[in-house]
């Protein structure tokens, strides 16, 4: 009996001890767990927390024009672009009104921004307006704003970078096309008689495509028959239909060979009045592209056969890219070209847009430039 007790009491004594060790051990578990946590909740807090290159920077994009698609287009990609690397973009539209435009660059300027893209600045204002910014530690970049400084000389302002969207190069692609539109003129040396719209000058980009087209002319490639603008530039479009609804009966078929455009909304309103006068008998080309541009190209009767511009997408893309290289103190150009492309109507089918070009248009909104090492991770894949 004392045998057996004494084994009971041995096997409760074991049953005890290892009672004891497994509460230590949970405990000593329990204990590493709760001790882990802390360093991965750092670990996923610092990721959380970790700051995009351009976080607290704030961009003011102001466009002196309406907003169509294709600057709709620009300001969406600018504001992606700046937001991909942490920056804050605000849009301001201006609706072509050069007061309105230099009052709102000037309201910016005093609340605070860091940088200012710039589109379609007056060139008699500009070189001052820009040269103030610059004064005062605003990082530039401009689009299609030409600056002339007191004397009326073309100039440049150092660290303000200027974007142009190739403007000659744009304006000889189209008379290119108009040229092999009429092969036997050529070959013979008589000039293609041209119908030519065109506003100037004191319109920067206008003025570059009329450089080019001179150039043509003086070398006897081309005639000019005669100039037509729109008598409203507030009102381009509808006011350039008038206008060439009162030309057309001046000119019987084979009297204008084709028609030269330096801008598409001239363009548009130009084709209304030759399509409601019925004539399909001038060929028209212009710079610059929207989604209605698309739809007059295929209307069926070739009037509207070509368009030379660029992605405007790239427009948005490269001058963010710019400025958060200026604000990251990366060297920039002084001066930077948009490569263009020339769209036909021959290359558009159902559902050509302004934003899927590239599928039928070589070149059109391909631009990798201005992408530093340290933008990738974020634009990029």
């Amino acid at each position: 009996m004392k045998k057996l007790l004494a084994l009971v009491l041995t096997l409760a004594l074991a049953l005890a001890l290892c009672l004891c060790a497994c509460a230590k051990t949970t405990e000593t578990k329990e204990t590493t767990v709760k001790e882990a946590a802390p360093a991965a909740t750092q670990e996923t807090a610092a990721a959380q927390t970790e700051k995009l290159p351009l976080e607290g920077k704030r961009i003011a994009y102001i466009l002196n024009v309406v907003s169509t698609d294709i600057f709709q287009m620009a300001a969406n990609a600018a504001k992606e672009t700046a937001e991909a690397l942490g920056a804050t973009c605000d849009i301001y539209f201006t609706d072509t009104d050069n007061v309105r435009f230099q009052d709102t660059v000037s309201t910016c300027a005093n609340q605070g921004y860091d940088a200012m893209f710039l589109s379609h600045g007056n060139q008699e204002t500009s070189f001052d307006l820009v040269t103030d910014l610059v004064s005062k530690g605003i990082e530039v970049v401009c689009f299609d704003t030409q600056f002339v400084d007191a004397s009326g000389n073309k100039t440049s302002i150092e660290s303000a970078t200027q974007m142009f969207q190739d403007d000659q190069g744009m304006a000889a692609m189209l008379l290119d096309y108009i040229l092999d539109l009429f092969p036997e003129k050529v070959e013979a040396g008589d000039p293609v008689k041209i119908l030519k719209i065109w506003r100037g000058p004191g319109i920067s980009p206008f003025d570059r495509r009329q450089e080019a087209y001179l150039e043509y002319e003086k070398k006897g490639l081309i005639e000019t028959v005669e100039v037509l603008a729109p008598s409203d530039p507030k009102n381009g479009e509808s006011s350039m239909t008038d206008v060439m609804a009162a030309t057309l009966p001046k000119y019987k078929e084979g009297d204008a060979d084709a028609i030269w455009c330096c801008y598409d909304a001239y363009a548009r309103g130009a084709y209304v009045a030759l399509s409601e006068a019925g004539r399909t008998d001038m060929p028209m080309v212009s710079v610059d592209i929207s989604n209605q541009d698309i739809n007059y190209m295929m209307d069926g009767t070739n009037v509207w056969q070509a368009c030379a511009t660029v992605d405007f997408t790239t427009i948005g893309q490269q001058g963010i890219r710019i400025l958060a290289m200026k604000l990251m103190d990366e060297t920039t150009e002084d001066v930077y070209n948009l490569t263009p492309s020339i769209v036909t109507y021959d290359k558009l089918s159902a559902g050509s847009n302004v934003t899927n070009l590239g599928q039928s248009v070589e070149g059109y909104g391909v631009n990798d430039d201005h992408i530093s090492d340290w933008m990738k991770p974020y634009l990029v894949g």
